[in-house]
């Protein structure tokens, strides 16, 4: 679907002229069933939920009653991004508490996040984390949810973040510092 037709049904959805969710869902499903691969892709193997299972969960929470929705495409997709790393980090919660175990669901971090890469974190501490430097710069976190869990390129995530290029190039350093010395922290050799 082309990024202007999008945006239109978008502000359709904005301006309250009408329901085009039912129009929208069907045109970006596919797009969306391709982030949620690429998030379970970093899930270990025999995880519980599918991409489909993401996808529908991910939409409920971005497009449910009360949601201010997205205001063009690249919002739409970084919102998508958010809801899914939310829908996974409570699955694993879940069965964190389902099994009483002390390990919960872990995550192979690349070298996009981890220097030296591969360092298997657990994803509720990761998303843990990302709650902690939300509260310290919101920012950073949503950068690290775009560049990392979204898979964005610095253009991209500079237009959903509306910040140029170079600020998003700084920050995103910034950010995979912090990240990186916050999850080795909890990291047990």
């Amino acid at each position: 679907m082309a990024e202007h037709e999008l945006t239109q049904m978008l502000q359709t959805l904005v301006d309250g002229r009408g329901s085009a969710i039912e129009q929208i869902l069907p045109l970006v499903y596919d797009e969306l069933r391709d982030l949620a691969r690429g998030y379970m892709r970093k899930q270990q193997a025999g995880h519980t939920l599918q991409p489909t299972a993401l996808v529908n969960e991910a939409c409920v929470r971005m497009l449910g009653p009360g949601v201010i929705p997205p205001q063009n495409r690249v919002h739409f997709f970084a919102i998508a991004a958010t809801a899914m790393r939310q829908v996974l980090a409570n699955h694993a919660r879940a069965k964190q508490t389902e099994k009483r175990a002390a390990i919960g669901r872990r995550l192979t971090l690349s070298e996009a996040i981890m220097p030296g890469g591969g360092s298997e974190i657990d994803l509720v501490d990761l998303n843990d984390a990302l709650s902690e430097l939300a509260s310290l710069d919101e920012r950073q976190a949503r950068l690290v949810e775009l560049r990392f869990l979204a898979g964005m390129t610095i253009e991209e995530a500079s237009q959903a973040l509306d910040i140029s290029p170079a600020t998003v190039g700084r920050e995103w350093r910034m950010a995979r510092a912090w990240l990186s010395s916050r999850l080795r922290s909890g990291i047990e050799p």
